[in-house]
């Protein structure tokens, strides 16, 4: 993988990733690919990669790797971790059933 730093509009760093094809085979397989921003000189922030064929792939692996992914609310926005929002599509800002549940 190629990591580097450059400007983008107004200044701002832009982290630029290049992905070689045995990097893009190792994410097809499954492996995330991690690393952490402080390797170029920017506040320390840990960035996983993850390939997939759908979204719900990602997901899956996501939270294979990582544990449970929050659950924001189609419709105010508001994000909830709470494991069991997620899997019944409730919002508890809403108060309502609002997203779809998960299997």
């Amino acid at each position: 993988m190629i990591k580097a730093v450059a400007r983008g509009p107004g200044g701002q760093p832009t982290v630029l990733l290049g992905l070689s094809g045995e990097n893009v085979t190792r994410l097809m397989a499954g492996e995330p690919i991690a690393f952490s921003l402080a390797e170029l000189g920017l506040p320390p922030l840990r960035i996983a990669i993850l390939g997939g064929r759908t979204e719900t792939d990602i997901a899956q692996q996501l939270e294979q790797h990582y544990g449970p992914l929050p659950f924001t609310c189609p419709r105010c926005r508001k994000t909830s971790h709470h494991p069991d929002d997620k899997r019944h599509g409730y919002c508890g800002a809403c108060h309502d059933y609002t997203g779809a549940p998960t299997p």
